[in-house]
């Protein structure tokens, strides 16, 4: 459930969360935990990802980032926390 992941970013103190998205099915699921994370704590990025899912999607769900691929999701997270390879 979305409150799962909002409570867990909150207790770990996370600065950025990522959503996978594998079927057309957990993508409102994925559309309201974003909304609950931006609520809750404005401070956490969310990268969204996964099969279903498009840049445009991603903005359109109100995603922070969206990451065709894991390494493009470490290169964002490099990002986010000041990291460089």
């Amino acid at each position: 459930p979305p409150e799962t992941v909002v409570d867990a970013a909150e207790k770990h103190k996370v600065r950025m969360v990522g959503l996978s998205a594998l079927m057309t099915t957990t993508v409102p699921a994925m559309e309201e935990t974003i909304r609950q994370l931006h609520e809750a704590l404005p401070e956490v990025k969310v990268v969204v990802g996964g099969a279903v899912l498009t840049p445009e999607y991603a903005k359109q769900i109100h995603a922070d980032y969206y990451g065709r691929d894991a390494m493009e999701t470490v290169r964002i997270a490099e990002g986010i926390f000041g990291y460089t390879t």
